[in-house]
């Protein structure tokens, strides 16, 4: 297996959105009919694709502990910065529904005292466990970071980070439920914070599919950070030659049940 990047918008390649239910389209499908790739875009040796894999998806998964605030970037002058969000802007329009899959923490608190939610000891102690396991959710992330500046070799804390973001997100999506009630399942101007609400709950449960499923995530923390046996395999070993009903078989064979 080898590694290639390829152009998108190449003769042999149609790219189709998928329309999600909460109303984006920031996924596609995409197919290949006779595209043809350079071996300029090659990427590492031939044979080593798998590991270039590996490497994306753990790089991509660290993204799920990081929420993508512009805090940071307000208040500087000037055009070069200007122009800066404006490149923003034109970049993240498709993921703008990607605060609320990470379930919209920051404003449970908000919702809790306008809705009087806070005062139901029930209710503030399911707020009190989703802030717990947001607060460790961060400091997995933080983790993550300083043994990157450290120049250590990203490792299973990008599952570790996946797995937690969509625990929280859960979470999270029971919480706001819970506070806003009926009027959770409004949408327009009749739903709570102008839809943010409503967007939430049909949009955590990308979290625990995007970059990898919470199974997969679960089944590399197994084995690689708490040793555990892999899963028996049924491509390889004794197993691989175990007759199944994958499809038709060969000339004068009837086709196994």
């Amino acid at each position: 297996m080898s590694y290639f990047v390829i152009n998108m918008e190449q003769p042999g390649v149609e790219v189709r959105q998928l329309a999600q239910m909460n109303g984006h389209a920031s996924f596609n499908e995409v197919f290949m009919t006779d595209a043809v790739v350079s071996r300029d875009d090659l990427v590492g040796a031939v044979g080593s694709g798998w590991q270039c894999a590996m490497t994306t998806l753990a790089n991509e998964r660290r993204s799920f502990d990081r929420a993508r605030d512009v805090g940071t970037r307000k208040g500087r002058q000037g055009k070069i910065f200007t122009d800066l969000e404006e490149e923003f802007a034109v970049a993240n329009a498709p993921y703008t529904w990607y605060p609320q899959r990470a379930g919209r923490v920051d404003l449970v608190m908000r919702r809790a005292m306008d809705t009087g939610a806070i005062n139901d000891p029930a209710q503030r102690q399911d707020i009190a466990r989703l802030h717990i396991l947001a607060e460790c959710a961060k400091w997995t992330g933080e983790r993550a970071k300083a043994a990157a500046k450290a120049g250590k070799p990203r490792g299973p804390e990008g599952s570790l980070g996946k797995l937690a973001a969509s625990n929280v997100a859960r979470l999270a999506a029971r919480v706001h439920t819970a506070i806003s009630g009926n009027e959770a399942l409004l949408t327009g101007d009749n739903s709570p914070m102008q839809g943010i609400i409503a967007e939430v709950l049909v949009s955590t449960p990308a979290i625990s599919i995007a970059g990898g499923t919470d199974e997969i995530q679960k089944n590399i923390i197994a084995e690689r950070v708490m040793g555990l046996p892999k899963e028996p395999r049924f491509d390889e070993g004794p197993f691989r030659d175990v007759r199944r009903n994958s499809g038709p078989t060969s000339a004068g064979q009837d086709r196994e049940l």
